[in-house]
């Protein structure tokens, strides 16, 4: 009874702290818009155009008496040849939106490629090699057999990888991660005020367990944090069209990850009695945790050693709700859940322990 009246009366102080609800809110809303538009073209993923218009200029070449099939096969190939006699190639991919420029003399071929379109200079190159190497009618025969598009010309590997993804669907994952684990602010208002009014010591008078006051303090700041990430998970999907995969999974993740942060803020207190180093620390271990994770710069792209950045609990949550997102499915999903877990053990016991402790000193 006593345990149900403390959740209450907290959930009512946490409450009053509107600023931290509201930050948690829309916090994660401005940020995702903020970094998925800054970030849009480094994780964006290149697409192979239906067709690119290529310049030439054939200055009496072994392609000259076929040039007929070779266009015929560049079209099937998604490439359109087009002459111009003269000007400077430079001039001609500027001036004429050309994609790529080839000067084609005998036994030999200049490319020039576009900066703007390097790719498609690359398949150009390619797709001239081999009607050089192999001739014509192999092209053709190629063309036949196989896809129509640009992609048939180059040679093709299949090797297992994660699918791309947006920068949308990236940072409005981690940063709804990011966020909650940062959470525990909401939380100072319960604190602050039973310092303020000596709460704490009354509470020792009573029946109530050192294990029951942290539980009063802990569930209704995942309660009210799990709600806020909700809400906010809810406004940014519908804003911004994020993908979530696995709802349940990646929502057991989000929640694990809020008790585990709290919790280890719950254990500050316990230890140093102090909310301002509380927060503080609080804030730069989310920090470090956060920029080994990924949540600054992209776990995939990052120059951080893998073994560094597997210290970090953020990065488990983030690759796997990331994976969970691309693919369906994580390998670091079961590793993100015991991590957690254990976290959340740990912290919980040792802030218990740390009031049973100082109980009995003041006994």
């Amino acid at each position: 009874m006593h345990l149900f009246y403390l959740m209450k009366n907290n959930l009512k102080l946490i409450f009053r702290n509107k600023l931290a609800v509201v930050v948690l809110i829309v916090g994660p809303i401005l940020t995702i818009a903020l970094l998925s538009s800054a970030f849009k073209s480094l994780l964006s993923s290149y697409e192979a155009p239906d067709e690119f218009t290529v310049g030439y200029r054939d200055t009496d070449s072994t392609f000259s008496e076929s040039m007929d099939p070779i266009k015929e096969a560049a079209e099937d190939a998604g490439i359109i040849l087009k002459e111009y006699p003269d000007g400077e190639p430079e001039e001609l991919i500027r001036n004429n939106g050309l994609s790529a420029f080839a000067v084609l003399s005998e036994n030999e071929y200049i490319v020039y490629k576009s900066a703007d379109h390097k790719t498609e200079g690359t398949i150009t190159e390619f797709f001239l090699d081999r009607v050089m190497s192999e001739g014509v009618n192999s092209i053709l025969e190629m063309m036949a057999q196989g896809s129509r598009k640009a992609e048939s010309v180059l040679p093709e590997t299949k090797i297992e990888f994660m699918p791309a993804i947006d920068s949308t669907d990236y940072y409005g994952i981690i940063y709804i991660v990011y966020f909650s684990c940062c959470g525990m602010i909401a939380s100072t208002g319960v604190l602050s005020n039973e310092k303020k009014n000596g709460i704490e010591k009354r509470y020792r008078v009573c029946d109530i367990s050192s294990a029951g006051l942290y539980l009063s303090r802990l569930l209704p700041t995942v309660g009210v944090i799990t709600a806020c990430t909700l809400i906010a998970t809810i406004l940014s999907g519908f804003m911004y069209e994020i993908h979530w995969g696995a709802p349940l999974l990646s929502a057991l993740i989000v929640i694990l990850m809020i008790f585990a942060f709290s919790s280890f803020g719950f254990m500050l207190y316990s230890l140093f009695r102090n909310l301002a180093f509380t927060v503080i620390g609080l804030f730069i271990t989310v920090w470090v945790s956060g920029f080994l994770g990924g949540s600054f710069e992209t776990y995939m792209y990052s120059n951080t050693a893998e073994s560094v950045k597997q210290l970090s609990p953020i990065y488990y949550a983030n690759r796997s709700l990331v994976e969970l997102s691309t693919m369906g499915h994580s390998d670091y999903a079961a590793r993100t859940v015991v991590i957690a877990a254990v976290m959340i053990a740990v912290f919980s016991a040792t802030a218990i322990a740390v009031d049973v402790i100082r109980k009995k000193g003041k006994a």
